[in-house]
């Protein structure tokens, strides 16, 4: 099998291609460089037999379009994708072949509702679904984003050998490929054990603008290259949520147990309960602590200046679990508040102590 990496910058793009017959692959290929591509694959004496894109890209423009124009090559995307120059769309299971190269694909959404990974021989080209190390992966609040479907698609690489090397379409930082194992023990989006602190943890990720790459997604849907090209900054890591500022906001939030919270409730001690879960959580089988406010953990991280009067006031966070609590804590504390702690434990270990709950919707 012939694989190489072809470009120079952050962005990646490989090509894939069978020694025997030399039919080829591109994945990822970046509009500014087709014509590159053509020479080399011209070089080679390789056939551009299909184009991938591995999702919908919003922080540059996809060259597949362009490609296909040039070669006639076939250009695939996951099923959902809504970009409209597609020629083949495919789906988990699939199979494709470049000779006596097999090329499969796990249908892996959360950056975007079309995101594939490429399964080959030995190493997976998992797009912006995973990073390497720190930068964790690819953000899940554009079009098409989905933090709970990306912590779904996260488990279908559970049953993968830890041996395969892992090729990301960008890094930020210099490196070209990691291993499975090595993500699991580095990469941050492997750290948390369960779906409601892992959304929670995106949730409270503060991420910056976004509406110069909406409009690159609608142009890459559009096929419409000159459009996406004008509207894109350069040298910016835009699709990138990395772990390590997370984890250090994370391990700085002050915590409080349960038991201290009670006494404060019992002593009437002026503070705000500040409750993060849904409505049917609030009102389920473990309830809520009396004269605690519901405030959902998306409501909260729109609008934390509603929490409390005063920066200075006592601000206590619950949750289930005291995931999305602590999130909660790094939203409030982000904002000014300056006495913030998370319940540990949520209302789980509330009600494992025995404590009174109320089950009210008001």
């Amino acid at each position: 099998m012939i694989f190489e990496q072809l470009n120079a910058s952050d962005c990646k793009t490989y090509l894939v291609a069978s020694e025997q017959t030399k039919e080829a692959m591109l994945v990822d290929p970046l509009f500014e460089r087709a014509e590159a591509y053509v020479d080399e694959l011209k070089k080679r004496g390789l056939t551009l037999k299909y184009v991938l894109d591995t999702h919908v890209h919003a922080d540059h423009t996809s060259g597949a379009a362009l490609l296909k124009q040039r070669t006639g090559a076939t250009y695939l995307m996951h099923k959902a994708s809504e970009t409209g120059c597609v020629d083949q769309h495919i789906d988990e299971g699939d199979k494709v072949a470049l000779g006596d190269v097999p090329v499969s694909f796990l249908h892996t959404p959360g950056h975007s509702q079309d995101s594939v990974t490429v399964l080959l021989q030995d190493r997976i080209l998992t797009g912006d679904f995973l990073f390497l190390g720190d930068s964790g992966a690819g953000r899940t609040d554009l079009p098409g984003g989905d933090a709970h479907a990306h912590w779904h698609a996260l488990r279908k690489l559970d049953g993968l050998p830890g041996a395969l090397q892992v090729f990301p379409a960008h890094d930020y930082h210099g490196r070209a490929s990691s291993t499975l194992d090595a993500e699991r023990q580095k990469n941050p989006r492997f750290k948390f054990a369960n779906e409601e602190e892992y959304v929670g943890w995106l949730n409270a990720q503060s991420l910056g603008p976004a509406e110069w790459m909406k409009d690159v997604i609608s142009a890459n849907y559009a096929c419409a290259p000159a459009k996406a090209q004008a509207a894109i900054p350069s040298t910016k890591p835009a699709c990138e949520v990395g772990g390590t500022k997370g984890d250090a906001l994370m391990q700085s939030v002050t915590q409080i147990t349960p038991e201290a919270v009670r006494m404060l409730v019992d002593a009437k001690k002026p503070m705000h309960l500040i409750d993060v879960r849904e409505l049917s959580e609030w009102t389920g089988e473990l309830g809520h602590i009396a004269g605690a406010r519901l405030f959902p953990l998306g409501e909260l991280s729109k609008a934390p200046l509603k929490a409390a009067p005063q920066p200075e006031d006592l601000i206590v966070t619950v949750c289930k679990a005291g995931g999305r609590s602590s999130n909660a804590a790094m939203i409030l504390s982000a904002a000014g508040f300056k006495d913030v702690r998370s319940m540990t434990g949520g209302m789980t270990a509330w009600a494992a102590l025995g404590y009174p709950v109320d089950r009210s919707a008001t």
